[in-house]
């Protein structure tokens, strides 16, 4: 049924208040108080006079007591909350720094990479155009921007073709290409930028795949990582540890990490864009030992949620979970805090990674790695030139 209309609106405020009722983790928590908020303002949100305004006026409401884990999403739109239906997609984002466009994030093998946008980039106003990137506008297939890479440099444009596809889907394409082995002072070292853990096929692949057989240590970037289902993060954290984390609570059931087979040198990298079951992951990882976390304090928004289906086509995102530690803490507005912090500068820092240089060093003296040879280990015979006499 249509939220264009009272009864569509009625419908979907039915819905969401039997949802709230059947599935809140904490019966006397934060959202039962936004429950009690959209009655007492139902009939201000019945009155709306479209979809949108209904659905801006109800998310403003969920809003009010911070939980960034309660959210309607309009039908047609992702979970990152964007439009679906011909979405174009560049594989980059940017960051504002006193009033400066910078890049700050570019997906393994997307447009904006195979063009040669690199992080650190500053991108420039074309006429009274303001810089833009993901997300675009629907029905943007090209975008034209104009860099400075230094801040002495001169300005030059760089063209993007954009390709279409849902956000999940290219994130976890992004990590696909994001897969290599490298060798690093004499030893092999697997680096994945492990971007989302919403997308099931990634993870049965990397689950049952063999990528990292035949490396000695591993660095699993989960920075920019925004969540997804708690229950595939412990599905790939099957990989790493031989003893349970760490316990989910949903009512009375509890869910814990099973025990797993990995056993070489681990390092995570991750930033203030590390969210939810990424969160929980790279914690788990930290409490048992199994990883030294590397970065910046993560976001601090981990309650697990659940995504519910709603009439017409929209979905409520609820928190339907407690995610409790070993000690009895629990990682919401505290986040994970690196073992070394290590920041990432951003203003025209020409694609540099001290948080991914301080995790291969890191690598390196763990495995006692043997020193790379010189490029000339042996004496070189010298070649006289044709007509010299020796």
């Amino acid at each position: 049924m249509d939220a264009g209309n009272r009864a569509g609106r009625r419908a979907v405020l039915d819905a969401i208040e039997e949802t709230f009722e059947a599935n809140l983790a904490e019966p006397d928590g934060p959202a039962t108080e936004a429950l009690a908020r959209l009655r007492a303002q139902r009939d201000t949100l019945l009155a709306q006079d479209s979809a949108t305004a209904f659905y801006d006026a109800l998310n403003a409401i969920l809003r009010e007591g911070g939980n960034p884990h309660l959210h309607v999403y309009r039908p047609g739109r992702d979970l990152f909350d964007q439009e679906t239906a011909d979405r174009w997609i560049v594989g980059a984002t940017l960051r504002r720094v006193d009033g400066y466009s910078f890049v700050d994030d570019i997906w393994e093998g997307g447009p904006a990479e195979e063009a040669g946008l690199i992080y650190g980039d500053e991108l420039l106003p074309v006429g009274d155009r303001q810089p833009m990137l993901d997300p675009l506008p629907a029905g943007t297939r090209r975008v034209r921007l104009w860099i400075r890479r230094t801040r002495e440099s001169e300005p030059f444009f760089l063209d993007v073709e954009a390709v279409q596809g849902d956000t999940v889907w290219y994130l976890a394409e992004s990590t696909r290409s994001s897969i290599r082995t490298v060798d690093h002072g004499g030893c092999k070292v697997g680096i994945i930028h492990l971007r989302t853990f919403a997308d099931e096929d990634l993870t049965d692949e990397l689950v049952t795949g063999a990528h990292f057989d035949n490396a000695d240590g591993l660095v699993l970037d989960l920075r920019g990582n925004r969540g997804g289902e708690v229950r595939l993060a412990g599905e790939i954290f099957d990989l790493l540890s031989r003893r349970r984390s760490l316990w989910i609570h949903y009512h009375n059931n509890v869910y814990s990490f099973p025990p797993t087979s990995w056993n070489r040198p681990l390092v995570i990298l991750v930033d203030g864009e590390t969210y939810s079951a990424a969160e929980i992951f790279a914690s788990a990882a930290q409490v048992l030992d199994l990883a030294t976390v590397v970065g910046t304090r993560t976001a601090g928004r981990v309650q697990a949620s659940r995504v519910f289906p709603l009439p017409g086509g929209a979905r409520l995102m609820l928190p339907v979970s407690r995610v409790t530690l070993p000690d009895g803490s629990d990682l919401e507005e505290r986040g994970v805090i690196p073992d070394l912090p290590v920041e990432r500068p951003l203003m025209y820092a020409a694609g540099a990674d001290p948080p991914m240089e301080r995790a291969l060093a890191l690598l390196r003296q763990q495995l006692a790695c043997p020193e790379e040879l010189p490029p000339e280990r042996f004496p070189q015979e010298k070649v006289t030139p044709a007509g010299d006499v020796p």
